[in-house]
């Protein structure tokens, strides 16, 4: 059950009193100084007391390091792109792993180091404590390589900056020479291990490609011997141009052929201008004629007896023996002349005819290979197959052998390039990494000065003190008389009821000055900031009653705070129909809505005297066909405050759909009534002394 405790305690709004908060903080400031300045001595003390650690830096570029003149194979291209984020990543991964690690532990002889193997010197009684806290791991479960990896690990650290290939090793020590050394041996190693990678690499790879050789080397045998075979078997044995010997005599046969229809076709057509320079009697006009040593001496004896005939002819008559004879001498030499051409033609004629012959016969040999050479060419075809996989097993051998080659000679250079650079090498830093003394005190000074002020700001917060208390009454309002809201828990007896006083100012009729807000007003304003909508329901409320006045009361004061509406909850009362102007007789209402005869606009009618809208009692008198519930949770869609004012069945009905229920009077019935209310699920209260409760509503 709740206890009952004056409401002005309970009206404390959520503002914050800075004023307050300024004053605690000046009243309470050796809380905020005193430990500022405590905390600034303990980070000055920390920072010089502490040993400082040095940190220093090596960078690697990640790129290919294989140039053109380092190769075997001087035509193969060389891919300049370095690796991708995952690659950078798994080079991060390779940096910081454990065999990497013992290589530079090693080298730089960290075992037995007090900074690397804190049971160099023995566990400490610092150690021991922490041991037996479960605090710190027992070193002595661990081996000495174990401890030195471990804080070895700790001290480096790898990180590649965004969007580049280059990996950032930074390497921590007390000793700032040990610090770089570090970090320069990590990276030299990293070096190594990548050159050694390679030289294994090769190393795999001549491993396999000696016995691919060996094999291809048998293949490549192997096929060329049954090439051979198969040439010698089916007599398919090559010749000049790299051809087989029918193919090769078939080309030859071809151009015989050719030349031997050249020469008949020549050998014909001089034959046929020799006859036709014959018949026309154009012998000296015949070059082989005219070439022919037998015939120039002949057409010279010609020109001589013609001349010497003319000679003749002017001293001799036609018919004196000596022109006859030279006569005769010149029809022999005519008749020589033609009977050499004609030689000479009949020469042309036979050598056109032997031509004939000859091309004859190299027709027949031509058909007779041309049928020898189409035997051949399937076997020919299954040779080409042969000789194709032949080539094919010679070409791979050659590339095999020369990867093998490559494979060899990569595996001998001791100097095999790197997939990664040094482009910066670590130096010996002059200041620390740790402390960083100005930092460390600031940070710690205002982080002091930040939580011992807020924990002081909390403190106030937490009490109530730094909240802004209500505003009191004013000194010339009439005090009224007080109002008692009596809430009990459902299972409490009548007997137990306890009431909650609360003094309000209520002006008498202009407005009134500031005063303190009615407890009726303060708990729906409450139930305002958690939830949209606060269903108020007032009861009892008969229909002319003063119940119903305070209804109206206190629906048109939640209407100067958000959209109210004030509804009439038993369908027919008429207790509201004079607060809105209705020509026609009266209103419709809540009986119209529930029996489903009008809407929400025509049964919603404005308030004459203020900006409330009303929802009187109506004047339908069918059956209900909308259950009360729909009603309620349709009007809550609407509306910041509902006000329903019920008769005590109806107020039963809407005890579980309200938020808050006001029962009016002080009496065992009103009592009886706000159980019942309570029983229901209503948030419920009596509200006693109605004539003083109507002037605090209607402030």
């Amino acid at each position: 059950m709740r206890a009952d405790i004056p409401i002005e305690t309970e009206a404390v709004t959520n503002e914050v009193d800075l004023s307050h908060v300024g004053r605690a903080l000046k009243k309470k400031r050796w809380w905020v100084i005193g430990p500022t300045l405590v905390a600034l001595a303990g980070a000055l003390v920390f920072v010089n007391v502490v040993k400082p650690r040095y940190t220093s830096e090596a960078r690697l570029l990640l790129e290919n390091q294989d140039d053109f003149y380092a190769r075997v194979d001087k035509g193969e291209r060389i891919d300049a792109n370095g690796p991708d984020a995952e690659g950078v990543q798994s080079q991060i991964q390779l940096l910081t792993s454990r065999d990497l690690a013992r290589r530079v532990i090693k080298q730089l002889g960290l075992q037995g180091n007090v900074e690397f193997d804190s049971l160099a010197n023995g566990m400490g009684a610092l150690t021991r404590v922490m041991v037996l806290l479960g605090l710190q791991r027992d070193p002595t479960q661990m081996s000495p390589e174990d401890r030195i990896l471990e804080k070895f690990g700790e001290k480096l650290s790898v990180l590649s900056p965004t969007k580049t290939r280059v990996l950032s090793i930074e390497f921590s020590s007390r000793n700032p020479d040990l610090a770089a050394r570090g970090a320069n041996a990590v990276a030299d190693a990293y070096i190594e291990m990548q050159q050694e990678a390679k030289r294994s690499i090769a190393r795999t790879a001549a491993q396999s490609l000696a016995t691919l050789v060996s094999d291809l080397h048998g293949r490549v045998a192997e096929a060329e011997a049954k090439v051979e075979d198969y040439r010698a078997k089916t007599g398919l044995l090559v010749g000049a141009n790299n051809t087989v010997i029918p193919t090769q005599q078939l080309g030859e046969l071809n151009n015989q052929l050719s030349n031997a229809r050249g020469v008949q076709a020549d050998a014909q057509a001089k034959a046929n201008i020799l006859r036709d320079m014959l018949r026309q009697n154009r012998i000296g006009e015949i070059p082989d004629v005219a070439n022919n040593e037998v015939m120039r001496r002949i057409f010279e004896q010609r020109v001589a007896l013609r001349a010497q005939l003319a000679l003749e002819s002017r001293t001799l008559l036609p018919q004196h023996p000596r022109i006859k004879e030279l006569e005769a001498q010149l029809h022999d030499l005519d008749m020589q002349w033609r009977a050499a051409a004609e030689r000479t033609a009949r020469t042309l004629e036979n050598e056109a005819r032997i031509a004939s012959v000859r091309v004859e016969n190299l027709t027949k040999v031509l058909d007779d290979q041309k049928r020898v050479a189409g035997a051949a060419g399937a076997e020919e075809v299954k040779l080409r197959d042969l000789e194709r996989a032949a080539r094919l097993l010679k070409d791979q051998l050659e590339t095999e052998t020369a990867k093998y080659q490559e494979a060899l000679a990569r595996e001998r250079v001791k100097a095999t390039p790197a997939d990664a650079r040094i482009i910066q090498r670590g130096l010996a830093p002059q200041l620390p990494s740790f402390p960083k003394k100005l930092p460390i005190a600031a940070f710690a000074t205002l982080a002091t000065l930040i939580l011992s002020t807020g924990a002081i700001v909390a403190g106030e917060l937490l009490t109530g003190r730094a909240r802004v208390a209500p505003p009191a009454a004013p000194l010339d309002a009439p005090q009224p008389e007080p109002v008692r809201i009596a809430a009990q828990e459902r299972s409490a007896a009548p007997a137990e009821r306890l009431a909650e006083t609360v003094e309000a100012a209520a002006p008498p009729v202009a407005p009134p000055p500031a005063q303190t807000a009615p407890d009726v007003i303060h708990r729906i304003d409450s139930a305002r900031a958690a939830q949209s909508c606060v269903k108020v329901l007032v009861t009892p409320c008969e229909k002319d009653g003063k119940p119903a006045e305070t209804a109206i009361a206190l629906a048109r004061n939640l209407a100067r705070r958000g959209r109210t509406l004030l509804a009439a909850a038993d369908p027919g009362a008429r207790a509201f129909d004079a607060l809105v102007h209705s020509p026609g007789g009266a209103p419709k209402g809540m009986a119209d809505l529930s029996a489903g005869v009008a809407d929400f606009a025509e049964v919603i009618h404005r308030d004459v005297g203020s900006r409330l809208h009303v929802l009187p009692g109506g004047i339908a008198a069918g059956d209900e066909q909308y259950e009360l519930s729909l009603i309620v949770t349709a009007l809550a869609h609407t509306y910041d405050f509902i006000v329903f004012a019920a008769s005590p069945d109806q107020a039963l009905r809407l005890a579980a759909h309200v938020d808050l229920a006001f029962v009016l009077g002080g009496d065992a019935a009103a009592e009886d009534l706000r159980a019942r209310l309570a029983q229901e699920g209503a948030d419920a209260h009596l509200l006693e002394d109605v004539q003083g409760l109507d002037g605090l509503v209607a402030a």
